[in-house]
């Protein structure tokens, strides 16, 4: 109990080192957040005298906790090595770092696909939605910068379905038989799902919601080919 509550502390010693370091540039962050999804066409605004310097806190303890990850990761991993999951499966070294990696990598694509493609089309349909009746956009930073992270990590979240369901089913958790029998079923939690995680419009609700299905079926039949099949009698 001693040695984890010393790690603990480093751990928070170490995100805040990293967070006071990254606070100089949260403003540049912002900035480019702006320039890229906006366009530079449109003027952020701050209700509060202190609004953009909690936005800015906010993401330089972002940055800190996203550094410390690795470390989370690895004493992770030494307490499944220690505790071997109950017998079920055994988690080697060389596994850990492939799924590690595989995760690592479709979290990323899922944030460059959010970030770059599906973002800059739905402030594009809003903020012109808005201009044809007439209705000023005037964003509050922090609401613009929060609900662009969000979205974007949720999307980095909905890219790890794939190898999630396939860890599941080579773990034998849940065969591969319930995401085939249950599937018309995961269409409807999908949804449920992206109306909870996103804001009201239906346009980010459709945006989560359909590549999650897709993402479904991909996994589906990326598990005929990694997932070893059983006999009957097993």
């Amino acid at each position: 109990m001693a040695r984890f509550k010393k790690g603990i502390l480093y751990i928070a010693l170490y995100v805040l080192v990293i967070a006071t370091i990254s606070f100089p540039f949260t403003g540049a962050m912002v900035a480019r957040m702006r320039d890229d999804l906006l366009k530079g066409q449109y003027t952020l605004v701050q209700t509060q005298p202190l609004e953009l310097m909690m936005l800015e806190l906010k993401l330089s303890f972002i940055i800190g906790v996203i550094a410390a990850l690795p470390i989370l990761f690895f004493f992770g991993y030494r307490y499944l090595i220690k505790a071997r999951l109950g017998g079920r499966f055994r988690v080697s070294k060389i596994k850990m770092i492939l799924v590690g990696a595989i995760a690592l990598a479709l979290f990323m694509l899922g944030c460059a696909y959010s970030y770059y493609l599906m973002l800059p089309l739905v402030f594009q349909y809003l903020l012109q939605s808005a201009t044809d009746v007439g209705v000023a956009n005037h964003w509050r930073v922090s609401e613009f910068i929060n609900f662009a992270m969000l979205t974007t990590f949720v999307f980095g979240m909905v890219f790890e379905l794939p190898l999630v369901m396939t860890v599941l089913a080579r773990s034998g958790i849940v065969p591969v038989e319930v995401f085939k029998k249950y599937r018309r079923h995961m269409y409807v939690i999908i949804f449920i799902v992206a109306a909870l995680v996103t804001s009201p419009d239906v346009l980010t609700q459709i945006m989560v919601g359909v590549p999650l299905v897709i993402f479904y079926e991909i996994s589906l039949l990326s598990m005929r080919f990694t997932v070893p099949r059983r006999s009957p009698q097993s």
